[in-house]
């Protein structure tokens, strides 16, 4: 949807538009379209509804595939394919618009090394000769209306078959342009093509000129010259000197100082050579004016994209200032609640939350009333003093209370735990780095691979379980080192080959079957393990629940042993499935204890992974479920454990091929079973795909808190995983929006800081709600 707005209006997408992209509103700026109707050219379109949503009633016939089967990849081209004839034999239309989406459903489902590639692209050749034929027939018999075929991509495609990141292969697609298809052309392969790379904003303004239309108003794009050939020299400079002046005076707005500019003054200098070349007709006069024309309008452009982003750094600093006031109140919540350390009461601990929340809203007042007295920078400077001030005085009170306290006891923190916080706190840290950003999981590997080789030679000789627990420990090392090909991620090696790609190949789907076969049944394990299976009626509906799977991916071609069952989408299948786990979490609120609705909504969750995951991605969560269990046997301290466990989710995070680019976001996941178009539920299966690991491991962290026999030592755990959780996902959210804030103006802001900071708000909002669920099985569940 962006792209498609880019193409149609010539303006920069907004980022926000990426998140908005599940939605399609219509276009309120001036575009293409709507210049073409109101000039009363009739436009013909087929293809992806996006575009009905966007121009609705623009068109003069209409049909619309719908984009959200990913898994549809031939009937969605055929839809387009099959009108071609007819149209071309009409001949009513002025402008034909023909949207494929085939070749992008591929990508989403196997990636663009799939051997489906190859078949898609040379039917696409097939529709383009086929236009290409009718064009130069159309071409002879009104030679006086010459035709245009434009062939353009609306975006490219990632190593691993996504896009919506800044890959090359993402943002270079190709942009072809035939003029008077009727002229015989002498191609071979050491033909020379002009290859200029232009941005996909020019297409705009190029096509407009082209089409005799009004540039739209907000274009910023900048004329293709190697697509105007055909123009005489006084129609080319009188369409350079009108992209030139549209654009100059979208640069005066945003700049009223423009005019003292070296491009403006440019502008002005190609004006005086068009209007020399007018009356003398020199060849001098007419190149001066086409370079000064389109250098002017390109640095004009440029600098109004870079204009285009601004930052309201009142908001940011008040979002930063609440992030550091909120985690400092909850450091001294977690330090005052320790009455072996501190003899203080507990209302002593709310008082410090009133005071933080006082402070908070006394700044922010009396910074909004200085905003409305004093000039900007002024305000700024006194938020900036008022903020410096209470950061200040609440660091304060926490060294006071360290102070008194009895800091002998952390002299003894084992080295595990050492480890665990100094680690989390170097991953924090490494945030300040692009290169680390998208490099992200081979931090998490390292500190994992090191934790573990870590508790496996700090284990104890007397301990009688010592054999047993080093074979789990080597078993869970074994599978971190396969389980890390299993898909490449990041930025640099994505591209390599990988299990996963292996397993996809169409001669490996057998081996595929079996592993996706075991899975499932490691799945039912590890929820044995977790003790969800305890009565004959959770057996059934988890058996059922498992079976909907496997007949899913079978009817869907996934596995070698097909099964189609009147239902080549399996909609049926899946509806069934969610019949099934609804009963399940309703059987868990039945008769609602602490354990019982946490062991519901693991078995939930779990089983709508196995749903949405890739077959061969299934396997990760056995491991991750059996890893945990043996973590939480192992680690006795809660704040260890809690660590441990959500460290193991964001490594999880990486196993399954995501990262921190939003190229990686399985679209298709959100679409499995869908028999109709529903935003939210897709953003919503799109979440539990995407964040199964890290929403896993609070859950399991809340399973073994509320384990806890003894009434007193249950309240304690639960309010210690509370803590540590909390800490654990504020604290980084906390920094990088500080970094963000500083680095807004870096290089790779939008491509690579950006994004992550979309992951992290994500995350974040929903491990706040998974507190805030804690909190409330804390308060209100029965005390057994």
């Amino acid at each position: 949807m962006p792209r498609i707005k880019a193409l149609m209006t010539g303006t920069v997408p907004n980022y926000v538009d990426v998140i908005l992209n599940l939605g399609n509103d219509q276009v309120t700026e001036d575009n293409l379209v709507h210049q073409a109707v109101e000039n009363g050219l009739k436009v013909v379109f087929y293809g992806d509804e996006v575009w009905l949503h966007l121009f609705p009633e623009k068109f003069l016939r209409k049909e619309g595939t719908t984009s959200f089967f990913v898994s549809d990849y031939s009937e969605v081209d055929t839809n387009v394919t099959r009108h071609i004839a007819p149209e071309m034999k009409k001949g009513d239309w002025d402008i034909l618009i023909l949207h494929y989406l085939g070749l992008d459903h591929i990508g989403h489902l196997a990636g663009p090394s799939s051997p489906l590639v190859p078949f898609k692209l040379r039917e696409m050749d097939e529709a383009i000769r086929e236009i290409h034929e009718s064009l130069q027939q159309w071409d002879y018999e009104h030679p006086e209306e010459p035709s245009y075929l434009v062939i353009v991509g609306d975006h490219g495609m990632h190593d691993l078959g996504s896009h919506g990141g800044a890959t090359l292969g993402e943002i270079l697609v190709s942009l072809i342009v035939i003029e008077n298809v009727a002229l015989n052309y002498s191609i071979s392969e050491n033909s020379n093509f002009t290859r200029p790379e232009v941005s996909q904003i020019d297409v705009t303004a190029t096509l407009a000129v082209l089409l005799g239309l009004p540039i739209p108003k907000l274009s910023l794009g900048v004329l293709i010259p190697s697509a105007l050939k055909r123009l005489t020299d006084e129609q080319f400079l009188f369409g350079l000197g009108y992209n030139a002046q549209q654009v100059s005076s979208q640069f005066i707005l945003a700049d009223p100082d423009g005019t003292s500019k070296d491009c403006f003054n440019m502008f002005l200098r190609a004006k005086e050579a068009h209007v020399s070349w007018l009356k003398s007709k020199s060849n001098t006069q007419r190149d001066l004016a086409k370079t000064l024309y389109t250098n002017a309008t390109q640095q004009m452009s440029s600098l109004l994209v870079k204009t285009l982003v601004t930052f309201d750094m009142f908001s940011l600093g008040i979002g930063c200032f609440t992030f550091i006031q909120v985690l400092l109140s909850l450091l001294y919540s977690v330090i005052v609640k320790r009455k072996d350390i501190f003899l203080k009461s507990r209302g002593e601990t709310s008082g410090i939350f009133t005071t933080g929340i006082g402070l908070f809203a006394f700044c922010i007042l009396f910074s909004c009333i200085c905003s409305s007295l004093f000039p900007i920078s002024v305000a700024y400077l006194i938020f900036a003093t008022l903020s410096l001030f209470f950061i200040g005085l609440h660091c304060w009170i926490l060294c006071v209370w360290f102070n008194t306290c009895q800091v002998k006891k952390f002299r003894n923190i084992s080295v595990t735990t050492t480890f665990l916080i100094v680690g989390s706190l170097l991953h924090t840290i490494s945030l300040s780095a692009s290169s680390l950003i998208e490099e992200e999981h081979q931090t998490w590997y390292f500190l994992w691979i090191t934790f573990m080789l870590i508790l496996f030679f700090s284990s104890s000789f007397s301990d009688p379980k010592f054999s047993f627990h080093q074979f789990q420990l080597f078993s869970i090392m074994l599978g971190h080192r396969i389980l890390r090909k299993l898909n490449q991620t990041g930025d640099k090696w994505a591209s390599l080959p990988d299990i996963a790609d292996w397993l996809e190949m169409t001669d490996n789907k057998v081996i595929l079957s079996y592993v996706f076969s075991f899975g499932l049944v490691a799945v039912w394990f590890s929820l044995h393990r977790l003790k969800c299976l305890n009565k004959t009626s959770d057996k059934v509906l988890h058996f059922l629940a498992i079976l909907c799977v496997f007949l899913y991916r079978s009817t869907v071609g996934d596995l070698s042993l097909s099964f189609i069952l009147g239902d080549p989408r399996g909609v049926r299948i899946v509806q069934l499935f969610w019949l099934i786990n609804g009963l399940l979490l309703l059987k868990s609120l039945r008769k609602p204890s602490q354990v019982q609705i946490i062991k519901g909504l693991i078995s939930v969750w779990t089983l709508a992974s196995a749903l949405l995951f890739r077959p061969c991605n299934v396997i990760l969560i056995p491991y991750f479920t059996l890893s945990s269990l043996f973590i939480s046997s192992v680690m006795k301290k809660t704040v260890d454990c809690c660590l441990a466990l959500l460290w193991l989710g964001n490594v999880a995070f990486f196993y399954q091929g995501n990262s921190n680019s939003l190229s990686t976001i399985n679209v298709a996941a959100g679409y499995i079973g869908a028999d109709y178009q529903n935003i939210f539920g897709a953003g919503l299966l799109i979440f539990i795909h995407t964040y199964c690991f890290p929403v896993l491991s609070t859950l399991l962290l809340f399973l073994r808190s509320t384990s806890q026999t003894d009434f007193i030592q249950r309240k304690q755990d639960i309010i210690s995983t509370l803590h540590v959780c909390f800490l654990h996902r504020l604290l980084p959210l906390c920094a990088y929006c500080i970094i963000v804030t500083l680095q807004r103006h870096h290089l790779f802001i939008w491509s690579v800081f950006a994004p992550k900071l979309l992951y992290e708000a994500v995350h974040s909002v929903i491990s706040f709600k998974l507190i805030a669920v804690g909190c409330v099985l804390l308060l209100f569940c029965d005390k057994e």
